[in-house]
């Protein structure tokens, strides 16, 4: 089975499906991801002796009450879901959230599932998923649980349904997921310069890329409005010397900095290989700009964040996981006795 071939047979898939049963598999697997993330509410913090929970709250009561620091201060959507939630339901505002990041991991990776089907089998398209559930461990459990962190939640919910809606050229339902997600993160950027790249070779994405440009500039200016702060707090500029290796002042910050680099290497491992193989076969034009779009988002964000928070690296995994999936199948069916071969 050549790349064409794979290419062919993606394309075929006109509209993915997802069954109740599998549905209901990824959210019984969702409740057991989070739980996993949960059971830290009840930690102490070696240094500062603070209680898990009790930081969760006071970090969400900051945010109510505009007083938290930036760039936190402008990440808000999943400190006002828990809220509306607390209002609505009179439960702990922990309990809500708990309940929220459950399904919004559920629905990311139910999008996922879907997203998937365009580049896999529906066995393969389970493997991704399975993965990214396994990932969304380590990825949130590098820090005590947080309420703050629905927002990565919500970001990620937001933006694989941007992508999947662009793919079925539903940019209206894109545009009101980016409108949605640049509440909760500025990662949300990634839908316009993905419409961006594609409009480079397709005037019909040119409006979209304006209108999601636009639909991502109305919450950010509205947010950097209400909380002013000077553009050094936008973010931590200086984390260029934290994140790249050989920048450091010292050896204790050098060896820091190559296992951070090593966790990040290891968070996709060898997927990092197999999905770059398969974007540099050239035959799938959205996987490229897919995959584009993930790189400007690396560049963007080794000089910001801390790579060591590997939940940063969530966003990529709807580029990553289908690809190297598909390089793994197509491997297997190259394999295969000519008799046993899909005709």
């Amino acid at each position: 089975m050549t790349d064409s071939d794979v290419a062919t047979v993606a394309s075929a898939v006109a509209r993915p499906r997802l069954s109740w049963s599998t549905a209901l598999t990824i959210l019984a697997f969702s409740i057991m991801t989070v739980y996993a993330s949960a059971v830290s509410l009840h930690t102490i913090d070696v240094e500062t002796k603070i209680v898990a929970a009790d930081f969760s709250l006071q970090q969400y009561r900051q945010v109510l009450a505009g007083e938290r620091g930036f760039p936190y201060q402008w990440r808000v959507l999943g400190t006002y879901m828990v809220y509306a939630g607390e209002r609505l339901t009179g439960l702990p505002p922990h309990t809500i959230d708990i309940a929220l990041k459950t399904l919004l991991l559920w629905t990311s990776t139910m999008l996922l599932f879907l997203f998937s089907q365009w580049y896999t089998s529906e066995s393969g398209a389970y493997a991704v998923v399975g993965y990214y559930m396994l990932l969304n461990v380590p990825a949130f459990n590098d820090e005590q649980y947080s309420i703050y962190f629905t927002n990565d939640y919500a970001m990620l919910a937001c933006w694989f349904a941007a992508v999947y809606f662009i793919r079925l050229e539903r940019f209206g339902w894109a545009t009101l997921m980016t409108f949605i997600g640049a509440w909760a993160k500025e990662t949300m950027l990634l839908v316009p310069v993905l419409l961006g790249l594609g409009a480079l070779r397709s005037p019909k994405l040119r409006v979209p890329f304006v209108v999601t440009s636009v639909a991502f500039m109305i919450p950010t200016v509205i947010l950097r409005t209400v909380y002013p702060a000077p553009l050094a707090k936008w973010a931590w500029w200086d984390m260029l010397f934290t994140n790249v290796p050989f920048l450091q002042r010292s050896l204790d910050q050098f060896k820091a900095t190559i296992k951070n680099n090593i966790k990040v290497a290891l968070f996709y491992n060898v997927f990092w290989v197999l999905a770059a193989r398969r974007v540099l076969s050239g035959s799938d034009r959205f996987a490229t700009d897919l995959a584009i779009t993930c790189v400007v988002y690396l560049l963007l964000a080794y000089p910001v964040i801390y790579i060591r928070e590997l939940r940063h690296f969530l966003p990529l995994a709807i580029v990553v996981l289908p690809l190297a999936i598909n390089a793994i199948e197509q491997r297997s069916a190259d394999r295969l006795p000519a008799w046993r071969r899909a005709p």
